[in-house]
């Protein structure tokens, strides 16, 4: 815990050690918010996700799975969404929000200095996971995000996202600005 040195106005001089409880208090802030889902972060999936409120094919394989809202593919109770299905924008936005709370929070709580980053970084990371799976960490395929998270290579995280576009298919031009969008807000205090 930090101290603040005080002196006393007496004549002799006594240094009194008293906690710095705003520096306390801003680590048990953050430290909170780090079970918090970070709302920078549902914003930057709305954008790149758009909403849609029939069912419709996966963009990448034309098929399976099956999505509809912001990009959700299972309902509540964990079946898939089929052609056909519909939902309201109410239940879009819940649908994000719960999935994120209970399917993507959990699971990025393990990445290593989760609770020291800040919400702009757990946001990135957020968004990162809702498009390409909760496991991306320690993943197959996910080898450099995966180190510069665990050694705390976080300068390199911008250009690190970068690499995930998915290079010469049809959905790089998307993926890449989702990506650029990613690192820009990593980089945000």
């Amino acid at each position: 815990m930090g101290e603040d040195l005080r002196s006393s106005s007496t004549d002799k001089k006594v240094v009194t050690a008293v906690p710095n409880t705003a520096n306390a208090s801003a680590n048990a802030n953050k430290e909170n918010n780090a079970n918090e889902l970070p709302e920078v972060g549902i914003k930057l999936i709305k954008e790149f996700e758009g909403c849609h409120l029939s069912a419709y094919p996966d963009p990448h394989t034309g098929g399976l799975p099956i999505t509809i809202g912001w990009g959700s593919t299972r309902k509540r109770d964990g079946t898939p969404f089929k052609l056909g299905d519909k939902i309201t924008q109410k239940e879009a936005d819940e649908l994000l929000v719960e999935q994120c709370k209970h399917q993507y929070l959990p699971t990025l709580k393990k990445i290593p200095y989760w609770n020291i980053m800040n919400s702009n970084q757990r946001g990135a990371l957020l968004s990162f996971a809702y498009n390409l799976g909760a496991n991306f960490y320690e993943g197959v395929n996910f080898s450099t995000i995966t180190k510069r998270l665990k050694y705390k290579q976080w300068d390199a995280m911008p250009d690190t996202f970068y690499l995930y576009r998915n290079p010469g298919s049809k959905l790089e031009e998307g993926l890449a600005r989702r990506r650029k969008a990613e690192g820009d807000l990593w980089k945000r205090d």
